[in-house]
């Protein structure tokens, strides 16, 4: 179960075996020009099953969003056989969204088999940087002042 099926290059989308670990997952989509963005600090040893079930959180949030963003669908085995949409959007307007029950349920519901997810074209650049204060202090109020700046820039 750590296998990709399939990568849908032209709605951005990919379909993978839930047992992917995440940095198995994020390489073979980058040989295939693409990236899934979500970037947990476990990406070397957590699961794209995981990750849903977990309902995770990355590293790149801000830019790809976190799990629940990026998931389109999700098959799921449980005591009475398998669940699935048959409509692989992102979106459907009728009946409850079987993605909300899925998400963060931590397997108490049954056992996620496979997941579509969003996919991303690579960054043509990918730059770093960091920024060192003096002592921690400093650091817990300068981002202080960048979240009042963001939240003046909302209103």
């Amino acid at each position: 179960m750590d296998k990709i099926i399939y990568i849908d290059e032209t709605n951005f989308t990919c379909r993978a075996q839930a047992g992917i670990v995440g940095q198995e997952f994020e390489k073979l989509l980058n040989e295939k020009g693409f990236t899934c963005g979500h970037e947990p600090d476990s990406i070397e040893f957590s699961t794209l099953g995981g990750w849903i079930s977990t309902r995770a959180s990355g590293m790149k949030k801000n830019k790809y969003g976190n799990i629940e963003d990026l998931l389109v669908h999700v098959n799921i085995v449980t005591s009475k056989g398998l669940i699935r949409r048959q409509c692989q959007v992102p979106r459907i307007s009728s009946g409850p969204d079987i993605h909300h029950i899925i998400l963060g349920s931590e397997g108490t519901y049954g056992v996620i088999t496979e997941a579509t997810v969003k996919i991303f074209p690579l960054p043509e650049c990918k730059k770093y940087g960091s920024i060192v204060f003096p002592n921690f202090h400093l650091g817990v109020e300068f981002f202080r002042e960048v979240a009042k700046l963001v939240s003046l820039k909302e209103i």
